[in-house]
C-alpha cells in the first residue's frame, strides 16, 4: 500500500506538535506509571510536554542537542518523544534518536513513529532482535498535524521500550474517541 501525499509543505525543523489525544491514548495503555518524562524534541513549543503534565506527569521538554546527551538528569523515568525524520523523511533521524535513547540510563522510552517503522530489516536490532523492545500502541485515529481541507495520509504509534520487559512484545490500540472521556483532546 502506498502512501499519498498529503499536499502540505514540510514543516521547518520538522515542528509536527504532538496533539495531547495522542498522549493520552500512551499513558492508557501503560502498565505502571510514569514519574518524570523528557522530550529531547521539543523545540520550546512545550505542546507534547503540556500534555503529559496535563495528564498528572512531571514532564521537562529540551531543544538541546539529544544526541549529545550522556544521561538526562536522574529524576527521569522515561523518554517520551515524537523524534524528527530527517531531511529525506526516511527515518534515518529518527534511527539515530531510538538508538541513542537505548544507551542512556533510562528505563522506559516512548517514541511516535509511523506505523510501518519496525518493518524495514535494517531496523530489526530495535525491534525483533531487541529484548527491551515491548511493543507498540497502534492509533485507530490519524494524526491531523495541520488545519486545512486535506487530511491526513500516514498511520502512526507509539512504539515503546522498557528495560524490565520480559517476554514478547505486546500491541495495544488507542483510539481518539476513547481518549476524550479522559478529557485530552
Amino acid at each position: 500500500m502506498s502512501q499519498r501525499a498529503s499536499g502540505y509543505k514540510r514543516q521547518p525543523d520538522e515542528a509536527y506538535e504532538t496533539p495531547a489525544w495522542v498522549v493520552a491514548a500512551l499513558l492508557a495503555q501503560l502498565r505502571a506509571p510514569i514519574r518524570c518524562a523528557r522530550d529531547p524534541a521539543d523545540r520550546n513549543s512545550g505542546h507534547l510536554v503540556a500534555a503529559l503534565r496535563n495528564l498528572g506527569v512531571n514532564a521537562v521538554g529540551t531543544a538541546e542537542d539529544f544526541l549529545t546527551l550522556a544521561a538526562p538528569p536522574a529524576e527521569v523515568d522515561a523518554i517520551i518523544t515524537n523524534p524528527p525524520y530527517g531531511q529525506n523523511c526516511r527515518g534515518e533521524l529518527t534511527l539515530r534518536f531510538i538508538e541513542h535513547a537505548l544507551k542512556l540510563p533510562v528505563p522506559r522510552v516512548a517514541m511516535l513513529l509511523r506505523n510501518d517503522f519496525d518493518s524495514a530489516f535494517n531496523r530489526q536490532h530495535l525491534f525483533s532482535r531487541c529484548a527491551d523492545f515491548a511493543g507498540k500502541v497502534v492509533l485507530l485515529n490519524r494524526i491531523k498535524w495541520f488545519e486545512g481541507p486535506s487530511g491526513p495520509s500516514d498511520n502512526h504509534a507509539w512504539f515503546l521500550w522498557s528495560r524490565t520487559h520480559l517476554g514478547p512484545p505486546t500491541i495495544g490500540y488507542g483510539a481518539r474517541v476513547e481518549m476524550n472521556a479522559g478529557g485530552a483532546s
